[in-house]
């Protein structure tokens, strides 16, 4: 579908989460004779969700913002820019909410939840896509601190508002953490970034393993090279070549935030009910490209090759 438009070459496991649980003993013991998970899994649900989108004023977060509000979903749009967060919610059909957060600060997390479960009772889907990177530079000049500071945006913020978002989300609720294609391909020398959506992978195989009998699924959306600001800016101080950047993708360019918007909400809708744990490649095939040169210069050649 459209939906899948800039995804090729992933591997998406529909397994109920199978490949998270790594212990012994069942994933969810039978009570009275049926599986737990299915006795929390509820019918399809048509109605409108409540959906909370960190990091959601800008670029990427505010595409998928977009996407569910779309949709008739109430979004709520939690940003550090809160100003930014409250003229995309006034913005959108329908009626939504801004919330300013800084996801680093957990007693703010906390109180942003407690209002959220006092004004909806509920939380349907949490998109974890607030996060932040470090500077480009060697390892032998990066500061501890400057590591600690992109772990506690990018890790520690997505587990402290996945585990109030827990509280609040009844059977069939998603949580989705929008990761990156540097948690499987390093970029050097952006150590933090990297290690931070690493941490985020497994962050959402745990969960999965955890909470799927409880019927809430986890899942990441890995982007690959999506045209954001911050792309520009890094173009723009000569730090990155767009052109070759767009020649090593098989499908010839970068993605766009509706690209990533677009998997994510498939991925929190009823059409991915048996996927839990997984991580969704949103590259245009960046990660299954291993040979050297162009990808897609030899994408053209065989398909000059087939017509001719």
């Amino acid at each position: 579908s459209t939906q899948a438009r800039y995804i090729t070459g992933s591997v998406l496991a529909v397994d109920g989460g199978w490949m998270s649980f790594n212990q012994p003993g069942d994933a969810h013991p039978p009570v009275d004779g049926a599986l737990q998970a299915e006795l929390s899994c509820p019918a399809e649900c048509t109605d409108a969700r409540i959906v909370l989108v960190t990091g959601g004023a800008k670029s990427i977060g505010a595409a998928v913002a977009r996407r569910f509000a779309a949709n008739g979903d109430t979004v709520v749009i939690a940003d550090k820019d809160g100003t930014a967060a409250a003229e995309l919610a006034t913005s959108l059909p329908g009626k939504h909410l801004a919330k300013s957060l800084d996801v680093a600060v957990e007693s703010d997390v906390v109180s942003m939840f407690e209002e959220l479960r006092g004004r909806f009772g509920y939380i349907d889907v949490l998109v974890n896509s607030a996060d932040t990177a470090d500077r480009i530079v060697p390892a032998i000049e990066q500061l501890s601190k400057q590591l600690e500071h992109v772990l506690d945006v990018n890790l520690t913020g997505a587990f402290t508002c996945a585990r109030e978002a827990i509280k609040a989300m009844r059977p069939g609720g998603v949580i989705l953490n929008l990761g990156s294609i540097d948690s499987f391909l390093p970029f050097a020398p952006r150590h933090a970034y990297g290690a931070s959506k690493a941490g985020m992978d497994m962050l959402t195989r745990c969960m999965a393993a955890e909470l799927g009998p409880v019927g809430i699924r986890t899942a990441t959306v890995a982007p690959g090279h999506i045209r954001t600001p911050a792309l520009a800016q890094l173009a723009k101080a000569g730090r990155i070549d767009l052109t070759a950047i767009g020649r090593r993708i098989p499908m010839g360019r970068m993605g766009r935030p509706e690209d990533v918007a677009d998997a994510s909400f498939f991925l929190a809708s009823s059409d991915a009910s048996y996927i839990n744990g997984s991580i969704l490649y949103v590259d245009g095939g960046w990660t299954s490209f291993g040979d050297a040169g162009n990808a897609s210069e030899l994408y053209d050649e065989c398909f000059a090759e087939a017509a001719g």
